[in-house]
């Protein structure tokens, strides 16, 4: 940024030393008049050049920012589905924990989900116990797991 209001100060110190130098050259009249004109509109234009690079570099930024904001959204959503989706498949793990023991039975199952309209869902479970036919029957009417997504050990 120094650098920059360093190189546009000397364009225009370099701009007013020959617009100064020709000013001493011309004629008196009209010409010099003409001359003068010309000059302040190029000493103006000198002046007002770093306005054009300060909207580039706003806009380069901008952009870059825009960019770094988005991935970070997009980061921040996996994460947080990825969050979503092992507290569904840990909690309804521990359901079918808990149903097991009123069974008299102890497990520990392992759900796995399917992502349906934003949200996940428990999709299949894999028991570490042999088949159960009451505990089945419980997965499938409170989770919506059915038999056909139930693996069970020796079976």
């Amino acid at each position: 940024m120094i650098e920059m209001v360093r190189q546009w100060l000397s364009g225009i110190i370099a701009a007013a030393l020959i617009l100064s130098v020709l000013y001493a050259m011309l004629p008196a009249g009209k010409l010099r008049k003409v001359g003068k004109l010309a000059g302040s509109l190029i000493l103006l234009l000198v002046v007002l050049r770093p306005l054009s690079r300060i909207q580039n570099v706003w806009d380069t930024s901008y952009e870059t920012y825009d960019h770094q904001i988005q991935q970070q959204i997009e980061a921040l959503k996996q994460k947080n589905e990825n969050e979503m989706e092992s507290i569904i498949a840990q909690r309804a793990a521990a359901y079918i924990s808990d149903k097991g023991e009123q069974f008299g039975v102890h497990c520990h199952p392992t759900v796995t989900t399917r992502w349906e309209d934003g949200v996940p869902y428990p999709d299949a479970v894999t028991m570490d116990i042999s088949f159960r036919q009451e505990l089945s029957d419980v997965i499938a009417a409170d989770l919506e797991i059915p038999e056909s997504r139930q693996i069970w050990q020796g079976r």
